[in-house]
C-alpha cells in the first residue's frame, strides 16, 4: 500500500472554527496521506445583506480566525473560502470558484453543525424549541450535505468515484448522558439522509457517502458550549472498552474512507472506543 493513499486526490474541508475543531484533524490526517486541501469556513459573502454591523463583525472576526487557523495549522498556501450553508448563492459561489480554476475534488467532508437552542451551557428541552429553531438546526446540520453535493455535482466538480463523509454523534440514534436534544433530531437526518445519498450517488456516479459517530468531545468551540458534555465525556472515558477516541482516531477512519478505492458505503461507522456496545 502506498505510503500517500491519498496522492492526487483533492479534498474540500469543511466546519474548521480554531485549532481545537474535529474537522482539523481530519485536515491534517488527509494532508499527511498526500492529499491536497481546499477550506472553507463561516464568513461574511455578497449575499449577506441587511446585516447589523455587530453580525457584519462577527462574520469578519470568524473568517479571519478561520484563516489564521488554516495557515498555521495547514500551511498559507492552502486555499479558503467562505461558505454560509444557509444562503443557496454562497454554496454555488464556492463551486462556481473551484469550477472556473479548474480544481476537481475527490472527496468531501462536511463537518457543519449549529443549534441555537443550546446557549451558555444550557439546553432547551425539545417541547419547547420553536419552528425556526428546529428548522434552523436541521438546514445547517443536516440539509447542508445535500445542498453542498448538488452544486458541487451541478459544477461537475464532485468527481466520479468520490467519497462522502459527514460527522455525526451517538446523540442521533439514542438518549445520551448529556442533553443532545434538537441537534440530535438534526443528527438523525444527517444520518438518514447519507443513507439516501449513498444510494442515489452510488448508482449514478460511483460515489460513496458515509457518516461517523464520534466519542463525546470538549475539545472544540461549540463542545464547550453543550450542557454536561465534561460529564458524559468523563463517563465514557472510564466506560469505553478503550477510553474515548482522539481527535488523531477519527482523522485516522475518515482519510481512510476518503481513499478513492474500495466499496465501503451507506455506513453510520463509529469512532467511539467502544462505547456505542454498552446497554
Amino acid at each position: 500500500m502506498s505510503e500517500y493513499p491519498l496522492k492526487n486526490c483533492t479534498i474540500l474541508i469543511t466546519g474548521i472554527t480554531d485549532s481545537g475543531s474535529l474537522a482539523l484533524a481530519v485536515a491534517k490526517q488527509a494532508k499527511k496521506e498526500g492529499a491536497e486541501l481546499i477550506c472553507t469556513g463561516l464568513g461574511l459573502t455578497p449575499y449577506h445583506n441587511n446585516l447589523s454591523d455587530k453580525a457584519k463583525a462577527y462574520l469578519e472576526k470568524t473568517f479571519s480566525d478561520f484563516k489564521e487557523t488554516i495557515a498555521t495549522e495547514l500551511g498559507a498556501n492552502t486555499i479558503t473560502l467562505p461558505l454560509d450553508v444557509t444562503i443557496d448563492a454562497s454554496i454555488d459561489d464556492t463551486a462556481k470558484f473551484l469550477s472556473e480554476k479548474g480544481i476537481k475534488l475527490n472527496g468531501l467532508l462536511h463537518s457543519i453543525a449549529m443549534d441555537k437552542t443550546i446557549r451558555a451551557g444550557a439546553v432547551k428541552p425539545l417541547i419547547e424549541v420553536t419552528r425556526e429553531e428546529f428548522m434552523g438546526a436541521m438546514d445547517v446540520s443536516a440539509y447542508s450535505l445535500i445542498a453542498l453535493s448538488r452544486s458541487l455535482l451541478n459544477k461537475e466538480v464532485l468527481q466520479k468515484n468520490s467519497s462522502i463523509v459527514s460527522l455525526s454523534y451517538l446523540g442521533a440514534e439514542k438518549i445520551v448522558r448529556h442533553p443532545y436534544k434538537n441537534v440530535g433530531v438534526a443528527k438523525a437526518a444527517l444520518e438518514r439522509i447519507t443513507r439516501e445519498l449513498a444510494f442515489e450517488l452510488g448508482k449514478s456516479h460511483n460515489i460513496k457517502v458515509n457518516s461517523i459517530r464520534f466519542s463525546p468531545f470538549t475539545g472544540s468551540k461549540a463542545g464547550g458550549a453543550i450542557q454536561g458534555l465534561q460529564e458524559a465525556f468523563d463517563f465514557a472515558q472510564e466506560n469505553s472498552p478503550m477510553g474515548n477516541a482522539l481527535p488523531e482516531d477519527l482523522g485516522y477512519e475518515v482519510a481512510y474512507l476518503l481513499r478513492p478505492y474500495g466499496r465501503i458505503t451507506g455506513e453510520i461507522r463509529h469512532v467511539d472506543g467502544g462505547y456505542n456496545i454498552r446497554a
